[in-house]
């Protein structure tokens, strides 16, 4: 299911601005969104190719835009 448009432009808006961004800070930044939009939204983005999630060197994930998302 697609998350609502404002909520995609916002994630994106976030990962825009901090690109390498972890998946968790993600969340903080956007604390009026719950985890469960955040990974929804993250895990969309991802399978339409909007974003990449590449593992850190702390063992998580991070975010970065791709130049597909602003096409």
């Amino acid at each position: 299911m697609k998350p609502d448009n404002t909520i995609i432009d916002h994630i994106l808006n976030v990962i825009a601005l901090a690109p390498g961004t972890r998946i968790e800070d993600v969340a903080k930044l956007t604390p009026e969104l719950t985890l469960k939009e955040v990974f929804d939204a993250l895990c969309y983005l991802s399978r339409r190719g909007q974003l990449r999630l590449m593992v850190d060197g702390q063992g998580g994930f991070a975010v970065t835009t791709t130049l597909r998302s602003f096409n």
